[in-house]
């Protein structure tokens, strides 16, 4: 009999439940899509005393070329690797469109037998 594990995050959003009035929670897929949103778009020094970061944001003003989207990539295998122990990543697609940066991050969940999940960050370049 496989053990299965039961996921669950607070929902950032902080609204409280109708009823019970306590935190709402996410919980399975969703609370790992929303915590690999996260650790993707965490920039250095947002969180305290934390160098945790996918500096995402930072690369739009770059010039991005094969060298800094491979950089990218190894950057966001790193952090979800090191602070997801819940996912396996099995791939990061990026593309530059004009002021827009798309990354699809592609991976499973560890412990379950639940098919390949993606998640999409999309990040805008204001001027």
């Amino acid at each position: 009999m496989k053990r299965t594990l039961k996921i669950t995050d607070v929902d950032y959003s902080f609204r409280s439940h109708p009823i019970t009035g306590n935190l709402v929670i996410k919980s399975g897929e969703d609370a790992i899509k929303q915590s690999v949103k996260t650790l993707v778009l965490l920039n250095y020094f947002e969180k305290p005393f934390s160098v945790i970061s996918g500096n995402v944001k930072g690369l739009l003003f770059e010039n991005f070329n094969i060298v800094e989207e491979n950089k990218l990539r190894n950057r966001i295998f790193s952090i979800l690797d090191q602070y997801e122990p819940r996912i396996s990543v099995v791939s990061v697609d990026t593309q530059l469109l004009e002021n827009t940066l798309n990354i699809t991050i592609t991976y499973t969940i560890i412990g379950e037998e639940s098919p390949e999940q993606a998640v999409s960050v999309v990040v805008t370049r204001t001027r």
